[in-house]
């Protein structure tokens, strides 16, 4: 075979030797202009700001009760944020959960299945519960990515508190933080507003 006879095998001309390079610097910035504006817009659409941006949404109206719980106004002014609680810090879970809450919530937008805030008072107890199993399943891993029981000062607690909290610590998730401190951030479903 003659070496002009070569196809695509052949080797290019003096003039685009240069592309080879050229083309893997820019295939290089691209990657990492897209990476930089995936992981902008991963923590844009955690912030608060974005979580309770729907009008006449559960998202809206559980946040005004959130403002009134020692989640938002804490004594020690630690900001505790809606991702902390609702979005994994893992990068596989995180984008599982951001993926299908998109989808849930378009749906509920699009649909207007929460425009009247009595339909969600309605259905509360039922999200509430799919809130409290994936806590259970999970070993309340999102409290604990803040609250350390082994780090906890008994004496600074009630006695029934330090005796629950020392239960836990041994439970190896029989017992986990939400079977006791459900309704710690948002009212309870049947609660009336606090």
């Amino acid at each position: 075979m003659d070496r002009n006879d070569r196809g695509i095998w052949r080797v290019p001309n003096a003039k685009w030797r240069l592309g080879v390079p050229l083309g893997g610097i820019l295939a290089l910035v691209l990657g990492v202009i897209g990476w930089v504006g995936f992981e902008a817009s991963l923590h844009w659409s955690s912030t608060d700001e974005f979580c309770t941006s729907c009008h006449n949404s559960p998202s809206a109206w559980v946040a005004e009760e959130w403002h009134q719980t020692a989640h938002f106004k804490t004594p020690s002014g630690v900001a505790v944020h809606c991702h902390d609680c609702h979005i994994p810090k893992e990068f596989a879970a995180k984008i599982w959960v951001k993926g299908t809450s998109a989808v849930h919530h378009i749906y509920t937008q699009l649909t207007g299945v929460y425009t009247d805030k009595a339909v969600f008072e309605e259905r509360r107890e039922m999200l509430a519960q799919r809130v409290w199993d994936k806590m259970r399943a999970n070993d309340s891993k999102e409290c604990r990515n803040c609250h350390k029981v082994e780090r906890m000062d008994p004496a600074a607690q009630s006695p029934t508190a330090a005796q629950f909290h020392e239960v836990l610590a041994d439970a190896d998730g029989e017992v986990t933080c939400i079977d006791c401190h459900a309704g710690i951030a948002h009212n309870l479903p049947g609660a009336t507003a606090r």
